[in-house]
C-alpha cells in the first residue's frame, strides 16, 4: 500500500517537477501529482531501461496498448470498441490537433464550454477557427454547464469540445446532462472531440460514464480521448489514445494520419497501468478524495470558497471576496503558492484560482492555510 502521506514538499521538490520550479512557492498550478507512478509501473519502466528499451516502437507493443486501451474501457466504463479503432497519439491534445486541422473547414466555429482547459482555447485559433465560450456557472453548490448557451451556439457551429471529468471544475458529468449534449450535438450535426483523460480520477468506475456509450448517434460523431497520463502520472512519456466506433471511425481515418507517434516507453507504461494498476488507482482516488474532505474544512468561513469537486484532482477557488484584482499573483506572492490564473480559463474566471491537490494532505493544509490567512 502506497504512503501517500510520504511525499511531503522537499520530496516532491526533489523530484525536479515543473510543478515545484520556483524556490519558497508551494506548486500547484500543473496537473500533475507529487506521488509518482504506481510501483508496478515503475518497476516496468526500470526494468525497460535496464535491458536497453530505448528504441523505437514494435509492433507487439502498439497492439498490446490498444488491447488494453480496449480493455479497460470496457471493464471500467462499459465502452465497448474494438481494439483495431484505437489509434495511438502523443497526447490528447494531437488528437485535437488532427481535428482541428483536418476534419473541419478553414473558419469553423468552436464550441467550448467554460470555465476550461487552457489550450482548448487557444488551438482553434492557431488553425485559423474561431472559438464560442459559453460560461458555465456554480448552481446549488456545484458547476453546472449552460445547456441554453450551447444550444444557441450550436446553430452555428461545427465542432463542440467536452471535457469530462472537467477540467478544472472537477465535476463528473452525469448521464442526463451527456444525453442533452449528446442531443444537441445530433440536431446541429456538431463533431465532438470528448476528452476523458481524466477518467481514473472518480471515487469509482461507475462514477464515470463515457459519452460515445450512451448513444450510437453520438458515438458517431465522437472522437473520445483517453489516457493514463492523469491517472497515473505520465504525462512527459507520451502517450494517448483516440477512440472511435461507428460512422466517426472511417470519418476520422484521414484525420488520424496526422496523429503522432507516442513514445515506446509511455506505451509501455499505459500497458501496465490499464492491466495491473487498478489496486493503486482505488487507493490513490481513495486518498485525493480525503483532500478534498480537508479542504472543503480548510476552506470554511473563509473568504475563499469552492464547489466541491466530484472527480480529478482540481479545483476553482472563488477568490473574488479578496478584493484583488489578480487572485494568482497575489497568492503567490503573499502565501507563496502557486495556481492557475482564472483568465487563462475563459472570459468572466479572473476571480477564479485553479488549484491542484495531488500532493500529500500535509503539503495541502500548509498551502491552504497560507491561502486563507491572507482573507482572516
Amino acid at each position: 500500500m502506497t504512503d501517500f502521506d510520504a511525499f511531503d514538499e522537499d520530496t516532491a521538490r526533489a523530484s525536479g517537477l515543473l510543478k515545484w520550479e520556483m524556490p519558497g512557492v508551494s506548486g500547484h498550478w500543473v496537473a500533475e501529482m507529487d506521488f509518482g507512478t504506481a510501483p508496478i509501473v515503475e518497476e516496468a519502466l526500470v526494468s525497460a531501461i535496464k535491458r536497453g528499451f530505448l528504441g523505437y516502437m514494435p509492433q507487439e507493443l502498439s497492439d498490446r496498448v490498444k488491447d488494453a486501451t480496449a480493455s479497460v474501457v470496457g471493464r471500467r466504463y462499459g465502452l465497448e470498441v474494438e481494439a483495431e479503432n484505437v489509434r495511438l497519439a502523443s497526447s490528447v491534445l494531437d488528437g485535437l490537433n488532427a481535428i482541428l486541422g483536418h476534419m473541419l473547414k478553414p473558419g469553423s466555429r468552436v464550441i467550448v464550454p467554460t470555465p476550461a482547459y487552457m489550450p482548448f482555447l487557444t488551438l482553434p485559433g492557431k488553425f485559423g477557427h474561431e472559438v464560442i465560450e459559453v460560461p458555465s456557472a456554480i448552481v446549488d453548490g456545484m458547476w453546472q454547464l449552460d445547456f441554453d448557451g450551447i444550444e444557441a451556439a450550436a446553430k452555428n457551429a461545427d465542432l463542440l469540445i467536452l471535457c469530462n471529468p472537467w477540467n478544472p471544475t472537477g465535476r463528473v458529468l452525469t448521464a442526463s446532462e451527456l444525453t442533452r449534449l449528446g442531443e444537441i450535438a445530433t440536431r446541429h450535426d456538431l463533431l465532438v472531440f470528448n476528452d476523458e483523460i481524466h477518467a481514473p480520477l472518480v471515487t469509482t468506475p461507475s462514477s464515470h460514464i463515457c459519452f460515445a456509450g450512451l448513444d450510437q448517434a453520438f458515438a458517431d460523431r465522437t472522437v473520445t480521448a483517453v489516457a493514463a497520463s492523469k491517472g497515473f502520472n505520465l504525462a512527459g512519456l507520451h502517450c494517448a489514445q483516440m477512440i472511435t466506433t461507428g460512422q466517426m471511425t472511417n470519418r476520422f481515418e484521414a484525420a488520424a494520419a496526422w496523429l503522432n507517434h507516442p513514445t515506446p516507453l509511455g506505451a509501455l507504461a499505459t500497458t501496465v497501468a490499464y492491466e495491473e494498476g487498478e489496486e493503486w488507482l482505488s487507493e490513490l482516488n481513495a486518498y485525493l478524495r480525503q483532500n478534498v474532505a480537508l479542504i472543503d474544512g480548510l476552506l470554511e468561513g473563509s473568504s475563499l470558497s469552492w464547489a466541491t469537486p466530484q472527480g480529478t484532482y482540481m479545483g476553482l477557488i472563488d477568490a473574488s471576496k479578496l478584493g484583488v484584482q489578480n487572485p494568482q499573483e497575489y497568492l503567490l506572492e503573499e502565501a507563496k503558492v502557486r495556481t492557475t490564473p482564472g483568465n487563462a480559463l475563459g472570459k468572466g474566471f479572473e476571480q477564479y484560482v485553479r488549484f491542484g491537490f495531488a500532493s500529500s494532505t500535509g503539503v495541502v493544509r500548509h498551502s491552504i492555510e497560507r491561502m486563507t490567512a491572507l482573507s482572516a
